[in-house]
């Protein structure tokens, strides 16, 4: 069965971009330039060719996919090939009937649905700036399993800040063969009222205090250059502080760190007096603090003399577990069978100024290093900010997802070198 084509059914700007299949093709810009929809387009397109053409469309987290990639996907069918393919919520699945090539969806938050990649040989990953890295190396290197057919990565995203993963990968790949990086704005929409919206971000340029950078953003698809002066952790670098390969020091004892939320942030770290290392991080949306800690006792074991000191912050103390009523100190006394003297937590927390100057301190001064696997640490320490009083407060409200990171970091710091400035001489900065 022959299906039709015709090159209209894309915008202008994307009809070089409609046959080949690259080992990369990354869309970035600004909202309403249609990228995603052309290629949601582009994907249906290909699924009608002889080959295998099996695409998994991901979204960061799983109940995004319905009303995303899966909407658009079935939007599209309906519209125009009603009869050729089977829909079914299940996976979100869709199948052409006449190939056999399907789309399944996935959410990186829903690491019990990878198995949606299996056959995969296209990952689309949409809004892919809501992605970590390793995120983006588990599907390009699991499609890749795939031979004797096209691979590629396709990846769609508004930028935000250079200081993003995606920046620096995007700068990489653009150098090697076939991989392409197109940007596309507003302007090359021609379906839509274009000059409405400009007057639009014209508006919020002006009363907006970020709205300079909002426009470059979200007017012109530029990467956002941001002052690092209200970035919380100033002083993190990354070429100095992150490292490919971190090894246990077998007589140093192993920190806990918990940001007790309600999916709790944990920082496996070791300490000497001018060196802190971060070793790993434990978050999994749906995992209670119990199945946390079981795979850090297993993961993480302590070996005599060693034993696991617990730094948190004060809600530790009072949050009540709604099975047995004790408190999150509580259980990990029993579940760790620790004493309270292994228990390094303030009966007050720092302000967030002290706190900020106390970790910049230790990123000038002493020895941190920071395993690369630790990608959410090293997100929230290149991104996470403080107004204009030094609180995090609003940042918190905005970004509900983030930040945890962070605190469980500065929770270790805050305790366990309380005194370094008067250890390194400069006494009263706090």
């Amino acid at each position: 069965m022959t299906i039709e084509f015709h090159k209209n059914w894309w915008l202008k700007w994307y009809w070089t971009h409609i046959e080949p299949i690259y080992r990369t093709e990354g869309h970035y810009g600004t909202r309403q330039s249609g990228k995603t929809w052309n290629i949601a387009k582009k994907l249906i397109y290909h699924s009608y060719q002889k080959k295998k053409f099996n695409v998994v469309h991901v979204r960061k987290g799983y109940n995004q996919i319905e009303g995303s990639t899966f909407k658009m996907l079935c939007d599209l069918i309906n519209a125009n090939f009603p009869q050729d393919f089977v829909i079914t919520k299940g996976h979100f699945s869709i199948i052409n009937k006449h190939t056999g090539n399907w789309f399944r969806g996935l959410g990186m938050d829903k690491p019990e649905n990878a198995k949606s990649v299996e056959g995969a040989n296209i990952a689309w990953m949409n809004e892919a700036s809501q992605f970590n890295i390793d995120d983006y190396d588990y599907l390009d290197t699991t499609i890749r399993g795939a031979k004797d057919c096209d691979i590629s990565m396709v990846l769609d995203w508004n930028p935000e800040s250079i200081s993003h993963w995606l920046y620096a990968e995007t700068q990489k790949l653009s150098q090697q063969p076939n991989n392409v990086f197109i940007k596309s704005t507003f302007r090359d929409n021609y379906l839509i009222d274009r000059e409405a919206l400009h007057d639009k971000l014209l508006t919020i340029k002006e009363r907006d205090p970020n709205g300079e950078r909002k426009y470059k953003v979200w007017a012109l698809g530029e990467w956002g250059v941001e002052s690092n002066d209200m970035v919380f952790a100033r002083d993190f670098d990354r070429d100095k502080h992150v490292f490919d390969i971190l090894a246990v020091n077998p007589n140093d004892d192993i920190y806990l760190s918990f940001d007790l939320n309600y999916d709790p942030t944990c920082l496996v770290m070791q300490k000497t007096s001018y060196s802190i290392t971060v070793l790993a991080e434990y978050h999994i949306t749906g995992y209670t603090l119990p199945m946390i800690l079981e795979k850090i006792r297993i993961e993480w074991p302590v070996k005599f003399p060693q034993v696991y000191i617990i730094n948190g912050d004060v809600s530790g103390r009072h949050s009540r577990n709604i099975s047995d009523n004790s408190t999150s100190y509580e259980l990990l006394k029993d579940a760790l069978n620790l004493p309270w003297d292994n228990f390094h937590v303030p009966q007050t927390n720092p302000s967030h100024v002290s706190s900020r100057v106390l970790c910049n301190t230790a990123f000038k001064n002493i020895d941190i290093k920071i395993s690369r696997h630790c990608v959410e640490l090293i997100n929230d320490l290149e991104s996470v900010k403080v107004d204009a009083r030094g609180s995090l407060d609003p940042y918190k409200r905005d970004n509900p997802n983030r930040s945890h990171w962070l605190d469980a970091f500065r929770y270790h710091v805050n305790y366990e070198h309380f005194d370094l400035p008067k250890r390194l001489g400069i006494d009263g900065i706090l």
